[in-house]
């Protein structure tokens, strides 16, 4: 069951595809500025160049020469290149993790360059950072991709991958943009359409809602943001401290849309892990809250239940062991966010007893299709997520749980018109002041 925010992939593992921007909406007001850099609209890219001139690395800082490396392997010096090369510009942490050898990783760019040819680099899908940056390249044949990359201090790589390039996301008025949330960090948000009450997606990045958020936005007005550390470099917001919580995802969303002054009341739409933070944040803030959407949420008691459940299949000498596992705090390198899913759990359980959750229109949507290897330990896991999607369903009176039928986890990927119009039927029972969904 994936329940757990999606982990950054740290090989090269190529994809391709062509998307363009959709439509974003335009305020008024000015948030802080990221890192220096122009969007260029012929390119469909940032540049540290003025547009029209050649596109060019950032010209100082950790992340300039371990970039301008791996752009010349996947430009076609990878022919050539070599496993001490490799090994010389690559962080020995990211080297002993399975699939990223020094070898395998000099497979993957040749591999790369042999299935598309040269991939030429062109800007960024945001100002790149000094330690990180998603370089965007195409190939002759009109092939477009990202190139997702984190240095060390020292300018070693930690991260790199090639993905199918998503959408570049060019903020439009003031309610979109990288906003100072305190600490000396900036995250970033974007806002689409007008309206009340506001949706906020909870969980995965604004790219990940892209499709999502240009579906309702002509409800309302609909908000989604880069959480700090999620999916490495591919974040659009500054990092933070690690491990991760569920009080500090709580935070950094209530300073965010406090810094860019977003309307409410609010739509809280949480998927997966984001389930659980929405919870949190509608018994802390009620006054802020006035509907919720949880798609495939985690339960606060999910992975105590879950162990549980199947620590019969775990021999009893090594069931304490299976439990330190069970709730083991990721590597960098598994889960860039580092969530420490356990405590997140127990801080959502302590608010939910001291604060439950007032009356408000509330939909559930959970999975159909299970997901993994089918057996003993998928039907136990099925059958606990199952009733404790049920649970979250009888949090308020007359809340609605709808089963995705067609869908595993990812239920906005699979079945949108199944979250759009759960969404709609929520923000409409806000509109008229009803407190379920229910007519």
């Amino acid at each position: 069951m994936r329940t757990i925010a999606s982990s950054l992939m740290v090989g090269i593992a190529a994809a391709v595809g062509i998307v363009l921007p959709g439509p974003v909406s335009a305020s008024t007001a000015t948030p802080t500025p990221a890192p220096t850099a122009t969007y260029c609209p012929a390119l469909d890219a940032y540049e540290v160049t003025p547009c029209g001139a050649q596109p060019a690395l950032p010209a100082s800082g950790p992340i300039a020469p371990a970039l301008d490396w791996a752009l010349r392997q996947l430009a076609g010096e990878a022919s050539s290149v070599t496993s001490a090369d490799v090994s010389r510009h690559v962080a020995a942490g990211m080297l002993a993790q399975p699939g990223t050898s020094a070898d395998e990783l000099v497979t993957a760019f040749q591999d790369t360059v042999s299935l598309f040819g040269p991939l030429m680099f062109h800007g960024f899908a945001y100002p790149p950072r000094s330690q990180q940056a998603v370089a965007l390249v195409q190939s002759a044949t009109g092939v477009r991709a990202e190139v997702p990359i984190s240095v060390t201090a020292a300018g070693l790589i930690d991260s790199l991958s090639v993905n199918e390039a998503t959408p570049v996301l060019v903020p439009r008025g003031r309610l979109s943009g990288w906003f100072d949330v305190g600490h000396g960090r900036q995250m970033f948000l974007r806002c689409t359409g007008h309206g009340s009450p506001t949706v906020v997606f909870e969980n995965g990045l604004t790219a990940d809602w892209f499709e999502m958020q240009k579906r309702v936005t002509p409800l309302t007005r609909i908000c989604s943001y880069d959480p700090a550390r999620q999916n490495g470099p591919s974040s659009r917001s500054d990092s933070a401290a690690a491990p991760r919580t569920a009080d500090d995802r709580v935070r950094d969303l209530h300073a965010l849309l406090a810094a860019a002054d977003v309307p409410g009341p609010y739509v809280l739409a949480g998927h997966s892990n984001g389930g659980l933070f929405s919870l949190v944040y509608a018994s802390r803030f009620p006054g802020q809250v006035a509907g919720m959407v949880l798609i495939d949420g985690v339960h606060p008691a999910y992975h105590r239940r879950m162990f549980a459940a199947l620590k019969h299949l775990v021999p009893p000498e090594q069931q304490a062991a299976a439990r330190a596992q069970f709730c083991a705090v990721p590597t960098r390198y598994v889960d860039w966010e580092r969530m420490d899913i356990c405590r997140a759990e127990r801080q959502a359980r302590r608010q939910l007893e001291t604060f439950p959750l007032r009356a408000m229109p509330l939909a559930v949507l959970s999975h159909g299709v299970p997901e993994g290897r089918p057996g003993a330990e998928r039907r136990i896991s099925e059958r606990v997520w199952q009733q404790l999607q049920r649970e979250l369903a009888a949090l308020v009176p007359g809340a609605t749980h709808t089963i995705a039928r067609r869908s595993g986890h990812d239920i906005q990927h699979t079945q949108p018109a199944l979250v759009e119009r759960a969404i709609t039927h929520v923000v409409d029972a806000v509109r008229d002041r009803r407190t379920t969904t229910r007519r």
